[in-house]
């Protein structure tokens, strides 16, 4: 008997993966390269995975938005995120940042793992990029990982210039 993987499954395994990736990059930082800005106006390392952090909250009320509402017009997360770190108060340490986006990335988790397979199906609007299913959204997740962890290799290059 063959066992189909739910869409759940897939993209659990598609999150872990991006989220090691992003932490590998993370952990070439020493302490003082945590919090340092190698580039004007950028994010330090830190800040960066502070932004994640929120994140990951933002695109967890966009899932629950797409689930409760019919086709909802969803702002794009990146955007949210962005305005959302901006207003944060920034982060103390990386102990309570890494703390935070693990609990985070659990809660995601324990939502996903509750849907029906028919939920992955349903339907927002972007303002971009128009009529879209949920399964994208939450594979944007995995995705702005893995473009963090491509910034977080950039900060290193531009640190040791």
């Amino acid at each position: 008997m063959m066992t189909t993987e739910t869409s759940f499954e897939k993209v659990r395994r598609k999150l872990v993966a991006a989220r090691i990736g992003f932490m590998g990059q993370l952990a070439k930082f020493n302490k003082k390269e945590l919090t340092a800005r190698p580039v004007e106006d950028g994010r330090s390392p830190l800040q960066v995975a502070h932004h994640l952090y929120i994140t990951d909250g933002a695109l967890l009320e966009q899932m629950r938005r797409v689930q409760d509402e019919d086709d909802p017009l969803i702002e794009p997360a990146e955007a949210l995120a962005s305005q959302r770190s901006e207003a944060a108060e920034p982060p103390v340490s990386l102990d309570s940042v890494l703390g935070g986006m693990a609990a985070r990335r659990e809660e995601i988790f324990e939502y996903l793992s509750k849907l029906p397979e028919d939920a992955w199906e349903r339907s927002f609007r972007h303002p971009t990029l128009g009529e879209c299913k949920f399964s994208q959204l939450v594979d944007d997740l995995a995705q702005h990982d893995q473009d963090h962890a491509q910034q977080l290799t950039e900060i290193k290059a531009a640190s040791k210039s």
